[in-house]
C-alpha cells in the first residue's frame, strides 16, 4: 500500500498521529532528501534503521517511477516531501498517478500546508488559485505575473528569500494599489505576517520562505484590452508587438514581423 505523509512545514508538534502511525510502520520510505527525512524521523524518535529509503525529487521523479515495480507496494510504502502536503509544489502526484494506473491501494493524509494557512491568516476571501513559484525570470515570468495579478480570484504565491524583494519591486510597479498578505517563516518561532496595500509595503528582512496571497483584481486597478485593441493602439512596431506578446502564444519578434509585413 502507498501512503502520502504530510510533514510539519516548521513546528514539529504539527505532526499528527496518524502520520506517525505511518511513519513507524513504513517499510520503504519515498522522499525528497534521506538527510531530511532521517532527521525528522529522529525528532520523533522513530527507529528507520529496519526502512529502506529512496530519493525521490523533481529532478528523478519520472525516472524513478517508470523503474519501479509493483511488487514493492506489497509493503508498507510511504512518500514524504521535505516539509508541508506531497503533490502541492513538490513530487507525489506521479505516484498516485502510478497506484491509479496499477490499481495499487493507496490513501492521502490530511496535514500540514503552506497555501491553505497563509490563505486563512490573510482574511481575504473568496475563490483562490495558487501559481506555485513564477518563472526566476525574463518573459516567462512577465506573462505569469500579468496573468497574476489580472485574475478574478485571490492569488497564492511561493516565493524564496532571493527573490521576494524582485516580486515586491514588481508588484508596486504594477499594482501599488493593490491589498497584498505576505507570510514569512509559517509556523516557525520567526512567523511573520505583513497585509497592506502594496506601495506602503517594505520588507526588512528577507530570510526565509515566503508565501504572498494577492486579493483579487477590481475594475479600479485593471485596464483589460483585448488583442484587437491593442492593434488599433497607434504606437511603435516594437512596443505594440511587445504588449500583443503577454496575450498571445506568439512571440514579440513572431508579432513584430507580421506588423511590419502588414
Amino acid at each position: 500500500m502507498l501512503k502520502l505523509v504530510p510533514t510539519p512545514i516548521g513546528n514539529l508538534s504539527d505532526i499528527s498521529k496518524r502520520a506517525i502511525e505511518a511513519l513507524n510502520e513504513a517499510n520503504v520510505i519515498f522522499c525528497e532528501d534521506t538527510r531530511v527525512t532521517k532527521k525528522l524521523l529522529n525528532l520523533l524518535q522513530i527507529d528507520y534503521s529496519n526502512k529502506t529509503f529512496y530519493s525521490m525529487h523533481s529532478h528523478n521523479e519520472n525516472e524513478i517511477i517508470s523503474k519501479l515495480d509493483i511488487s514493492i507496494f506489497e509493503k508498507n510504502v510511504v512518500y514524504v516531501s521535505d516539509a508541508g502536503m506531497p503533490g502541492i509544489s513538490d513530487p507525489g502526484s506521479r505516484l498516485i498517478q502510478f497506484a491509479q494506473e496499477n490499481n495499487i491501494k493507496y490513501d492521502v493524509l490530511p496535514g500540514a500546508n503552506a497555501v491553505l494557512t497563509a490563505l486563512v491568516a490573510s482574511g481575504f476571501e473568496g475563490e483562490f488559485t495558487f501559481f506555485g513559484f513564477l518563472p526566476h525570470k525574463g518573459s516567462d515570468r512577465e506573462k505569469k505575473l500579468k496573468e497574476v495579478i489580472s485574475h478574478d480570484k485571490i492569488s497564492i504565491l511561493y516565493e524564496s528569500p532571493h527573490r521576494i524583494d524582485k516580486l515586491l519591486k514588481e508588484l508596486k510597479k504594477e499594482v501599488p494599489d493593490r491589498v497584498v498578505f505576505f507570510a514569512k517563516e509559517l509556523t516557525k518561532i520567526h512567523q511573520t505576517f505583513i497585509k497592506d496595500k502594496v506601495k506602503n509595503i517594505e520588507l526588512k528582512n528577507t530570510k526565509g520562505e515566503w508565501v504572498v496571497v494577492i486579493d483579487k483584481t477590481t475594475k479600479s486597478d485593471t485596464l483589460t484590452l483585448n488583442y484587437d485593441d491593442i492593434l488599433a493602439l497607434k504606437l511603435h512596431p516594437k512596443e505594440k508587438a511587445k504588449l500583443l506578446s503577454q496575450i498571445s502564444p506568439k512571440s514579440t519578434k513572431e508579432i513584430y514581423n507580421e506588423l511590419i509585413n502588414l
